[in-house]
């Protein structure tokens, strides 16, 4: 079963999320693994990175700094990188207004690599759309977030 989710921004702009599970003898493990397909698209590009694993709590880290971009009166100044280590993904907040939130995402092309090209892309979107994706990107899980304890 594969779940995803799709954060927009204006211009055509978005970034993708696909999570699914890969069985156990693929990775040569005892249980099947949950990993994510990334995708990030502008207007005159879509790159797409498979089968990607991540840090333990990666969505629930994820769906918290969405919160908090979208409810912090300047999250450029307060809210820290989001990190995963594992999935090679950085995302900070470059500037914001009242209603907009503008994003950088930055990408390991080989997150096993320290000396990996980087696929970057910053967009902007708005503040309700980042409240609406802090609730829905759960459900890459099979989980539902409804509050937030303000922790990152």
């Amino acid at each position: 079963m594969r779940d995803g989710f799709r954060l927009p921004g204006y211009g055509g702009a978005a970034v993708f999320l696909r999570s699914h599970a890969v069985p156990a003898t693929v990775f040569e493990s005892d249980v099947p693994t949950l990993v994510f397909d990334v995708g990030l698209l502008n207007h005159n590009r879509f790159n797409q990175y498979l089968s990607r694993h991540t840090d333990e709590g990666f969505v629930e880290r994820l769906a918290a700094f969405f919160f908090h971009a979208a409810a912090d009166f300047h999250p450029e100044k307060s809210l820290p990188a989001f990190t995963d280590e594992r999935l090679g993904l950085m995302i900070s907040v470059c500037s914001s207004t009242d209603r907009e939130v503008e994003l950088d995402f930055s990408l390991a092309e080989d997150p096993e690599s320290e000396d990996t090209e980087r696929d970057e892309m910053t967009f902007e979107t708005s503040r309700v759309v980042l409240a609406t994706s802090a609730q829905t990107v759960s459900r890459l899980t099979g989980g539902v977030t409804t509050h937030f304890d303000g922790e990152l």
